[in-house]
């Protein structure tokens, strides 16, 4: 953790962990290198910490950020997956017809 922060306890973690992810669910929108920061910083984490959790290198994790590089879909679902998220897309074909049903 990021020892610029008072330790959590963990009611209060579980805690931030629930509004991070309601902030993160109410705009479906938000880029994802913003998205990936707010976890990160949400979480308390410094970018090696991060990226060392997440099984990528701290210069990606910095540069996905930064919005220098876009993520790969894997890289991205290791970042996304210490918060519990995963990504998601709708298909096209499958939007269509409900939109015409």
């Amino acid at each position: 953790m990021d020892k610029r922060y008072k330790p959590l306890t963990p009611m209060e973690e579980l805690q931030t962990r629930r509004i991070l992810l309601a902030e993160l669910a109410a705009e479906p929108t938000t880029p994802i290198p913003i998205v990936i920061r707010k976890i990160r910083t949400g979480l308390r984490f410094t970018i090696p910490e991060y990226a060392k959790l997440c099984g990528v290198s701290a210069r990606t994790l910095q540069d996905i950020e930064r919005g220098e590089s876009s993520p790969t879909l894997m890289t991205a679902e290791k970042l996304l997956h210490p918060i519990g998220m995963t990504l998601g897309a709708v298909k096209k074909s499958s939007t269509l017809q409900k939109m015409n049903e």
